[in-house]
Order: structure tokens, then C-alpha cells, then sequence
């Protein structure tokens, strides 16, 4: 099954009708000719580019003379989300001013269909209120037809930019928020609190401020931790909170221990967070109400500042061309923590946000990958060269989340994706390939396609490659683990690749010395073959080296993807005395299962394992596939398109040693000078005997 996606999406991503987080609802509520009003706002919801007015979000309405003021919202006063949060500062004007005899506030909610919702926005305009707010994009195109029919009356409307003044309209103001400045905040704090390294985010309808939180969301968690795991599902919905429930469980299931969305829909989500204790991080309005002890930071959207001043300006006979933003720098967004929070993840979050105020940080240009927020001196070294588009697909084992040899590849392709844009970086893949023969249906499948690089991720696939790259002579093939270029049968075109496992698999070694109290180590195996007997081989070098005496019990279950012989493995490996374990392969999430339950440490290999068991994964050596897959790329486009062997090492950055906090600090110590001596070469690993 081929799958091209930029972020995992958990669930059905319904059409998209509305444009705003004040969208209201699904398709089934809408009327033919409401789709058609909708569909013309969003095409005018993008306008070209308008000055935008950047007011404090300090309000002075105490001088002001009476006014009547009416809002239409497409969801209620009570939502904790979009509509609350201006209705909340309508009340704080109202009671600054002297109360309803000075301002009049009246309000329609539930505004879900768009002609009812133009009705009342005319019926307001008529009955003399001064300024009438229509709390939606969706309602744009209504608003326009009937603002020029009242010159003195201001309207107000977002998320927005457009005041209409190029249609001539001279009597409406605009406003939006810039929610992703406060994703990216909250995005920095999910990835500081997560254990797990897995964050779900809950999304409405892709459009809108919606959309604006969740990128800033996710481009702050990548710069605190490029290594984290944030899954983004959409629900096509702005109110459905039992689709929102069911996103919530869906992503726990998935390994979430930190959760955010945002819309009105997020009660149902945070209802599942409550239940299941998972920490939600909220937008637009104060969500804590639902729970307390679960909403532990919020982006709070003040509009008192933007209110103030369209109110100031309406009596001053100024009736609309403004339009306003919510920003961190103006107050217009206000950042709140939990005081039960780790005071370091909130430190971190506070720089994010004043690296913001100060421009040291543009969200955006992060979000479009114009540049980086990097976690640490080797994230900026990291070099991307100029690509032309390309075409990736990728022929797997096992699936894009077994935590082992084919998500370790997957992920780095991902991790491109992310950088280059799905536009001009296109992944494809089919994993689950046990049998051979239908591996090599895909792969010739692919290069029938046009893909410019296809990658058989097993070397189980060599024969089936080289009968089927003379073929296509100008696509680029690739396969591992092996140092084979199909050079000797007369082959041009096929890429190979190792991971120098023995590498990572020492520094492991030397490090479980440093954790072992009984002396013994248990290491489950796959076959005794390819990157997993490196990893054998290097990790016993490593424990010799460090402590002759300890002892290595190595099994090997014959299987790569058998979880439940991996586990049957890891209990007799601790029947037998180990205190710690390790192994490799896709099978190893049954043997970490093991290991959680028992509370054995476990150090891990090819991708980030800690989902699986986040108290007891202590040590990761991961696969860094992005320099290979570059330098395959690079090389194909410029006309070579095979014939070199790529190994991932500690000194090129194809495998980096990651330590739990929790580890000994001698034992880390020991890890990265086994690091240090490999890459230096005053560290030469030689296999031992084994029986």
C-alpha cells in the first residue's frame, strides 16, 4: 500500500468547508447555497497583503459615550475556545465602561448555517447597533453585501486581513491571531514534559488559526527535541466532541503522554485527558474549567486592546479600514503555565516566547523552513543542499512505527520531507514485505512510476533488485545492509548501505557494564546476520573491554518481526540472572515489554525505542539515514546513479548515542569517551568467539 503523507494522520480527514476557527460545522448542517457562500469566503480570505495595526492589548473604554455592540458566533458564548474568548472580552469592556446602560452587548450563537448567520448580522445593522462583529471567516462574503448598506455602522470581522477596502468598503474592520506564535511556545514546553518523546495534537479543519497553531505547534516541539514524535490528526469538524474523543484516545493508544488542539471540538479531547491523566496544553480560551490538573498551559487570546480601539475609532467617526493581529509581543496573546509544571520545561517555553517578542525567532520562517531553531550544535551543522524534486519510494520488512530498522529510514525521510516540502520531496512506500516476490512486484511497481530513488530496505531483496535496475537505467536503486553495488554483474545503477552497527553496539556494551549489579546481560538477537550480528559482535567487544567478568547471555530468536519470541527471550534472559538487556530488530518491542514490566534497563538500537518503554530505555544508538539518502539524491540528480557503498557511523553521524537522564553519570561518561576513541581510532573493535 503507497501512502504520501507530511504528518500521520490518525483519522478521516473530512472535506473542507469552512475557512475559520469560527467555522462552525460539517457539511451535513450546510445548505447547498451556504457551501457556496463558504467556499467564496475563503477564496476572498486570502487578500493581498494589507498593513496591519499592532495595538496593545490594553483596553480604555472609560470615556467612551453609549454604544450597542452585537457579535454572531458560529459556536456558544460557553465553547472554551473561539467564541468564549471574545464574548469573555466583550464582558470585561462592558463592566470597564460602567456596565450595560453605557455598552449593550447582544449576541447570536450557534451561527453554524451562513445565511441565517447574514440575516443576523443585516437584522443587528438595522435595529442601530453601532458595531456588529461577525465572529467567522465564513461570514466574509455576506458581510461585504451588507456593510455598504449601512456606511455609519462599523463591522468587524476574522480571522481576517481584508477590510474590503478594495472593493470600496470603507465601514469594516479585520482581525486575526497569530496563533502560531503560542503553538510554537506550547510546542517547546509538550516536547520538555513528554517522556514518551510522543505528542498527539487534536486539529479541527486544516484552515484558518487552526492551522496556524498546529504548525507553530509542531515546529516548536522538532526545535526543543528533533527527535520527538508529534502526530497531527485533523477531525473536519469544529464541534464534533465525540471525534475529538475518539483523536484523543487514538493518539494515546499511539504512545501520546503530552496532548494539545484546538477549536471548540476539544472538550471531548480533554474530557480522554482528564480520564487518562495526560497532560493538554490549550489555545484560544481558558480550558482548565474542564480540568484543573490537566490543562497545564494555555495560549489565551486577549481582544480587549483590538475591541478598545475599533470602539475608540467607531465614536471618533472612523467606521472601519483597520485591520488588527494577536500577538505575543502585544499582549494580544498571553501565555499561562501550571504552577505544577517542571520549572525547567516552563523556563524553556518562557525563552521561546521572549525569543519570539524580541524577533530572535520568526515562526513562520521556521514553520516554511526558511531557517532553523536548532536543539543543538550538530542540528545546525547539518547542511541541506539545493535539490530539484524528487520522487523517494521505499520497500520495507516491517511498518513505519517498529521502532527499529524500518522506521529508523522512514523517519529520516520524514525528517527531508519536512525540510525540502511535500511538493517538491514526494515519499512513497509499501512496508509488511515478508515475501519476496511480492517486494519485487513494488519496487519494479515504482521504477515503472517514475520515481527518481527507490530503496529495497532489506537485503533479502538483492536478487529480485538486480534483475530489475538494468531496466530502468536512469533511476537509482538502493538496498541494505550490504556492501554490493551489482558492480560484478555489470550493474550501474544500485546504491548500498550499511550501518557500522558494531560501532553504537560498543559504546552500549561499555555503558551496561557501568548498570549491571548481578553481573549478568541479556541481549536478544534477530538472525545472526547483517547490522544485527554487528551489534552482537560490537556490543560483547564493548563489555570486555570495560568489565572481563560480566557476563553476556546472547539468544537469538530466528525471526526479525516475532514479538512474542523476543519476549519469551527477554524473561529467560532475566530467569537467568540479567539485569540489563539489549537486541535489535523490529522484534524487540516485546522484549522491551518485558523489560518494563520487570523494570530491567534496556538499550536500544536503530530508532528511539522509548515509547515502548520510557522508564527503561536508558541508552538509544539511532540511525541518522538523512546524509545517506541526501548523498543518494545528490548523486542521482547529478547523473550518477549507483555504485557507491554508504555506511552510517559515529564519526559521519549515521548513528547518535542518546542517554536517559536517569543514567549514572559515570556511565555516560564512559559511553561518549567510547564514542570519542571509535570516531578518533584508538578504539579498534575486534569481534570476539562465539560458540
Amino acid at each position: 500500500m503507497k501512502k504520501r503523507w507530511f504528518y500521520l494522520s490518525l483519522m478521516l480527514i473530512f472535506s473542507l468547508l469552512l475557512v475559520s476557527c469560527g467555522g462552525g460545522e460539517t457539511a451535513d448542517e450546510t445548505t447547498p447555497a451556504d457551501t457556496t457562500e463558504t467556499t467564496d469566503a475563503a477564496e476572498e480570505a486570502m487578500p493581498e497583503e494589507e498593513a496591519v495595526e499592532d495595538v496593545s492589548a490594553e483596553a480604555d473604554v472609560t470615556d467612551i459615550e453609549q454604544i450597542r455592540i452585537a457579535i454572531v458566533m458560529p459556536s456558544t458564548i460557553t465553547d472554551l475556545a473561539w467564541s468564549q474568548a471574545i464574548y469573555d472580552s466583550l464582558l470585561r469592556l462592558q463592566e470597564a465602561a460602567g456596565g450595560p446602560e453605557v455598552m449593550e452587548l447582544a449576541y447570536t450563537e450557534n451561527m453554524f448555517n451562513v445565511t441565517d448567520a447574514a440575516a443576523a448580522l443585516r437584522d443587528y445593522a438595522a435595529e442601530g447597533y453601532n458595531i456588529v462583529i461577525a465572529h467567522g471567516t465564513q461570514y466574509g462574503t455576506s458581510m461585504f453585501e451588507i456593510a455598504p448598506d449601512y456606511p455609519e455602522t462599523t463591522f468587524a470581522w476574522g480571522t481576517a486581513t481584508d477590510t474590503g477596502e478594495s472593493q470600496g468598503i470603507s465601514n469594516v474592520f479585520a482581525y486575526e491571531a497569530r496563533a502560531e506564535e503560542g503553538g510554537y511556545v506550547n510546542g517547546v514546553l509538550a516536547a520538555n514534559i513528554s517522556t514518551s518523546g510522543v505528542i498527539g495534537v487534536v486539529g479541527p479543519v486544516e484552515a484558518g488559526d487552526a492551522k496556524l497553531y498546529i504548525d507553530g505547534f509542531v515546529a516548536g516541539a522538532m526545535a526543543a527535541n528533533p527527535n520527538a514524535q508529534v502526530n497531527v490528526s485533523y477531525t473536519g469538524s469544529f464541534g464534533d466532541t465525540a471525534l475529538a474523543a475518539e483523536a484523543a484516545n487514538t493518539h494515546i493508544q499511539a504512545g501520546a503522554d503530552v496532548l494539545t488542539g484546538s477549536a471548540q471540538q476539544v472538550v471531548g479531547a480533554i474530557g480522554v485527558a482528564s480520564e487518562q491523566g495526560v497532560p493538554w496544553l490549550g489555545t484560544q480560551s481558558d480550558q482548565s474549567p474542564i480540568d484543573a490538573d490537566v490543562v497545564v498551559a494555555s495560549q489565551l487570546y486577549n481582544w480587549d486592546g483590538v475591541l478598545s480601539d475599533i470602539i475608540n475609532k467607531h465614536q471618533a467617526g472612523e467606521y472601519g479600514g483597520s485591520a488588527y493581529t494577536l500577538t505575543l509581543a502585544n499582549g494580544g496573546l498571553v501565555m499561562d503555565f501550571s504552577d505544577s509544571l517542571d520549572a525547567d520545561a516552563v523556563a524553556a517555553a518562557q525563552a521561546a516566547a521572549e525569543a519570539i517578542i524580541a524577533g530572535d525567532v520568526d515562526v513562520n520562517a521556521v514553520i516554511a523552513g526558511e531557517t532553523a531553531v536548532p536543539a543543538d550544535d550538530s542540528e545546525a551543522m547539518m547542511d541541506y543542499p539545493d535539490l530539484e524534486p524528487v520522487r523517494v519510494a521505499l520497500v520495507m520488512p516491517s511498518t513505519t512505527t517498529d521502532l527499529a530498522w524500518s522506521q529508523s529510514i522512514y523517519d529520516s525521510l520524514m525528517v527531508l520531507q519536512a525540510h525540502y516540502g511535500e511538493e517538491n520531496f514526494e515519499v512513497a512506500y509499501t512496508e509488511n514485505m515478508f515475501n519476496v516476490t511480492d517486494a519485487a512486484a513494488a519496487i519494479r511497481d515504482y521504477a515503472a512510476e517514475g520515481y527518481n530513488l527507490v530503496i529495497a530496505h532489506g537485503a533479502q531483496y538483492g536478487t529480485s533488485l538486480f534483475e530489475i535496475a538494468p531496466d530502468f537505467p536512469e533511476t537509482s536503486f538502493a538496498w541494505g545492509t550490504t556492501t554490493n553495488t551489482g558492480a560484478d554483474e555489470g550493474v550501474t545503477n544500485v546504491f548500498a548501505y550499511e550501518p557500522r552497527a558494531e560501532q553504537g553496539g560498543y559504546v552500549s556494551g561499555v555503558v551496561a557494564t557501568y548498570l549491571t549489579e548481578s553481573g549478568i546481560i541479556g541481549l536478544v538477537g534477530p538472525v545472526d546476520a547483517g547490522d544485527a550480528k554487528l551489534h552482537v559482535d560490537g556490543f560483547l567487544a564493548g563489555v570486555k573491554a570495560t568489565n572481563p567478568d560480566v557476563q553476556v547471555n546472547v539468544s537469538f530468536t530466528g525471526s526479525f518481526g516475532d514479538t512474542a519470541l523476543a519476549a519469551e527471550a527477554a524473561n529467560t534472559q532475566i530467569a537467568a540472572g540479567a539485569d540489563v538487556l539489549t537486541g535489535s530488530a523490529q522484534q524487540v518491542v516485546g522484549a522491551i515489554g518485558v523489560a518494563s514490566e520487570k523494570g530491567v534497563p534496556w538499550l536500544g538500537i536503530q530508532a528511539d525505542q522509548s515509547p515502548a518503554g520510557p522508564d527503561v530505555v536508558v541508552v538509544t544508538v539511532l540511525y541518522d539515514w538523512v546524509p545517506t539518502l541526501l548523498e543518494m539524491i545528490t548523486a542521482n540528480q547529478a547523473g550518477e546513479y549507483g555504485g557507491r557503498v554508504l555506511q552510517l557511523t559515529l564519526a559521519n553521524g549515521g548513528q547518535t548515542v542518546i542517554y536517559a537522564d536517569s543514567l549514572p553519570a559515570e556511565a555516560v561518561e564512559a559511553g561518549e569517551a567510547a564514542t570519542q576513541g571509535i570516531i578518533d581510532g584508538t578504539i579498534e573493535i575486534v569481534a570476539e568467539p562465539r560458540n
